[in-house]
């Protein structure tokens, strides 16, 4: 090829990956998943704010926080994990207990087990732990490559930090992601189809014990403002009798709740497992309920699943998936209250 030829060639490479350069380096200097750098915090309370990976944010949060704050009480789970309230959770504890919200958005077995086995190998001492847990927790048992839902490279001893930082990478690149990031940066307007990628979610977050709330909603409830048509819209009607999840734990399953079993039995926690109140109102299958009590101990494992008074009434959710802070308060005062009755 000659000299004139390739510099053409050249210019038109140049030209052709000008753009994918350009969003390259907006991508390492915005860094808007917050994965590229560390950073000291990860307030999730601005008033919109991009979608982060909750798993990542807690294992940042944790790693930042351990040292002055030792903590040695944890609650793990998905998402409706969040609504135990540590303000709730340490009226059953030692006023000394140091709790910490280790939860992940969709989180899977294989994500709450990664995070016992993590806090075991750094020597972390566990003195209660709380395991919020669903038949859609207890199904996952392989890491997601979803980027939101991506294991933290810290639970995977840095096995997967390429991976993980390539899910973000590509995430970025899509044109949805471009078009939505970049038209609310402009022009600081939410619209409609931005509202997979930006949280508009009036939150409060406490930094501290990585707790996450929203009284703005609980304000709206009281005031009768909350249950609009719309969101009327998503309570489906539920079958009045009663259904069953399929049989969900198998060896996988078994495998990883043993593993947590013997940590939890080595910390001698005080271990309580709660398995949650779904709106859609079907139990856990009854092998694996009867798989989980043998393991764990009948005395440690409660069953909120089903129809009961708690998954009847639809204003105990803010949607068909989150119940509200005020049924994880009757969750604890019953589990606590059984505790103590069974002594």
């Amino acid at each position: 090829m000659k000299q004139h030829d390739m510099t053409k060639w050249l210019k038109k490479m140049f030209l052709f990956l000008l753009p994918f350069l350009v969003l390259l380096t907006l991508y390492v200097v915005l860094d808007p998943f917050k994965v590229v750098r560390k950073y000291s915090g990860y307030d999730d309370s601005a008033e919109v704010r991009l979608v982060l990976n909750r798993d990542y944010v807690s294992t940042c949060t944790f790693e930042n926080n351990y040292p002055s704050h030792n903590y040695d009480s944890f609650i793990f789970g998905n998402s409706c994990s969040i609504f135990y309230e540590v303000a709730d959770w340490k009226c059953y504890l030692d006023s000394n207990s140091r709790c910490f919200h280790f939860d992940a958005s969709g989180e899977s077995l294989y994500g709450a087990y990664k995070k016992i086995k993590y806090l075991d190998a750094k020597g972390v001492k566990m003195n209660n732990v709380l395991f919020v847990v669903d038949y859609s927790l207890l199904e996952q048992v392989k890491p997601s490559q979803a980027h939101l839902r991506a294991i933290s490279p810290q639970l995977e001893g840095n096995k997967n930090a390429l991976s993980f930082q390539l899910s973000f990478l590509k995430a970025f690149f899509t044109p949805k992601f471009v078009l939505g990031f970049f038209d609310y940066k402009i022009f600081g307007k939410l619209r409609r189809y931005m509202l997979s990628l930006l949280d508009a979610r009036p939150t409060r977050y406490e930094a501290d014990t990585n707790e996450i709330s929203y009284p703005h909603y609980e304000q709206l409830i009281a005031q009768d403002e909350y249950y609009t048509s719309e969101r009327m819209s998503v309570f489906y009607e539920r079958d009045s009798v009663q259904s069953f999840f399929p049989l969900v734990i198998k060896a996988s399953q078994k495998k990883m709740l043993r593993e947590i079993n013997d940590i939890v039995r080595k910390n001698n926690a005080d271990l309580k497992v709660i398995i949650s109140p779904r709106y859609d109102q079907k139990k856990l299958d009854k092998q694996d309920l009867m798989f989980v009590q043998s393991l764990f101990g009948q005395e440690r494992v409660f069953d909120f699943s089903g129809i009961n008074d708690l998954t009847n009434d639809y204003t105990n959710y803010y949607e068909a998936m989150h119940y509200r802070p005020h049924v994880a308060r009757v969750i604890l005062k019953e589990v606590y209250f059984r505790t103590t009755a069974s002594k």
